[in-house]
């Protein structure tokens, strides 16, 4: 056994010499095994070992006895021991989830929260080979797709391991009867509420008796081999993201084009990456959003959105909206907002936008120097302008003339033509006077105040970055 585990260890490179390991330690069977193998393999591995066990609250005087009995044998084999009491049935009530989802998330911070504390490397876990052939069939149970079939990897983001993922639950009964070696019993275990425990005591010997006694085995095949083939799509998706994507803070960006010509199964793993980059997990995402997502892309107008729900209540919803050429990802809330505004622009002068960092200056303006027109920059004849220069926000039913064209027009429509995205229209400041828009800044003048053979006054107007430091 102690062979075979560090075989396992060392194929996939879990432990280096010098590093610290913290268990998760439940005291049941398979985390004694875990344990006291590490502890057995700690000289060749040259690992420091530390373990870490959470009180649920679930089992009353039984989870008690369960912590007590785990700190024994850790000081008993000279393993400094870390505790953990917590309410999961309150926790799951408040974060809306299962019992089961609440104390993983708890088990799992706590894992961290000491790996912290004892600057460590690894977090190590006792999952074995049923373990991994009940997540298979669980997976299968509820429909779900390659990666869902590849079931638990050996080796998670370079710090969470599970070094008896190649050990059956009869291997490691055994190991523990041959050297004496007490260990803890969850009664909970044959608890038929959870539909775990009916893979585990009712769906796999069944299988076993009627279909294939090496069902477990035949299982964690078929996830050896689809975790190859995931990785292998995984790595070529990851360097198709790269090409088509943009991101931002809180933002990701797709090239529409290019993801509405993908193959689908394509398309799914680049929203996944996408929600991921954005949110930084998936939970709560699944099959029915990520097609919503595809169906969005490929038929809905610009502007068009749909909400991808969170996993909890500590979650955020991520839009997804299909742009201009783009298909944008972000948390809900996260949509560009700006405080409303309405600034004086004197003249001379200048105004500062500081929700926008942007100053706007105005100058008396020579004709004889001549003009350099540019998107930060226009001349408007003075005499036109009807009272005071203001800035301000876009507003319902604003229109004005853009410059060469013979009427107005709806300032929507134009922000439309420009394919301005809504949910930056409003940072889109106005120069307005007492009657008109005078500058959509930054995109076009009104045609009314342009500079023609009879303007005897100009004024210049320009954009610049506002400095918060110095003005």
């Amino acid at each position: 056994m102690l062979q075979k585990v560090k075989q396992y260890i060392e194929q996939y490179r879990m432990i280096a010499p010098g590093q610290k390991v913290v268990v998760g330690f439940s005291g049941g069977a398979d985390s004694v095994a875990l344990l006291h193998i590490l502890k057995e393999l700690k000289q060749s591995l040259q690992i420091d070992l530390f373990a870490a066990h959470v009180n649920h609250g679930l089992r009353g005087q039984a989870a008690t006895e369960d912590a007590e009995f785990s700190e024994k044998l850790c000081n008993a084999w000279g393993i400094p021991f870390f505790l953990k009491e917590a309410d999961i049935r309150a926790l799951a009530q408040e974060l809306q989830q299962t019992e089961e989802q609440a104390g993983r998330s708890v088990r799992y911070d706590f894992f961290n929260e000491v790996m912290e504390r004892v600057r460590g490397d690894r977090i190590a876990t006792a999952h074995h080979k049923n373990d991994q052939a009940e997540t298979i069939l669980h997976h299968v149970i509820r429909g779900s797709g390659l990666q869902g079939l590849t079931g638990i990897r050996p080796k998670r983001d370079e710090v969470l391991i599970r070094p008896l993922l190649d050990v059956s639950r009869q291997e490691i009964e055994d190991y523990l009867q041959k050297r004496g070696i007490p260990y803890r019993v969850d009664a909970t275990n044959a608890d038929s509420a959870y539909t775990r425990n009916r893979i585990r005591n009712q769906l796999l010997p069944a299988l076993m008796q009627d279909y294939n006694p090496n069902i477990v085995e035949s299982l964690c095949r078929m996830g050896d081999l689809l975790r190859t083939e995931d990785d292998f799509l995984s790595g070529c998706c990851s360097s198709l993201y790269k090409e088509m994507a943009s991101f931002t803070t809180g933002q990701a960006a797709l090239d529409l084009k290019k993801f509405n010509d993908c193959h689908p199964a394509l398309k799914r793993r680049l929203v996944r990456l996408a929600i991921e980059e954005v949110r930084g997990d998936l939970d709560g995402v699944g099959l029915s959003h990520m097609e919503a997502v595809i169906q969005l892309a490929a038929h809905s107008a610009t502007g068009s959105r749909i909400m991808i729900p969170a996993g909890s209540l500590n979650k955020s919803r991520i839009v997804a909206e299909v742009g201009y050429q783009t298909l944008i990802f972000q948390e809900q809330g996260r949509e560009e907002s700006f405080a409303a505004f309405r600034k004086a622009l004197p003249v001379p002068g200048h105004a500062i936008l500081e929700e926008l960092n942007l100053q706007i200056n105005s100058a008396i303006w020579d004709k004889s120097e001549g003009y350099s027109f540019s998107p930060r920059c226009i001349y408007i004849d003075r005499d036109k302008i009807r009272g005071s220069l203001f800035l301000r926000q876009r507003r319902e039913g604003d229109r004005f003339r853009p410059l060469g064209m013979k009427g107005s027009k709806k300032l929507k429509d134009y922000l439309i033509d420009k394919k301005i995205p809504r949910r930056e229209r409003d940072g889109i400041p106005l120069l307005v006077d007492e009657e008109n828009i005078i500058w959509v800044v930054g995109l076009q003048m009104n045609h009314d105040y342009r500079i023609t053979s009879g303007t005897r006054n100009v004024v210049k107007i320009s954009i610049h970055e506002y400095n918060t430091d110095g003005g």
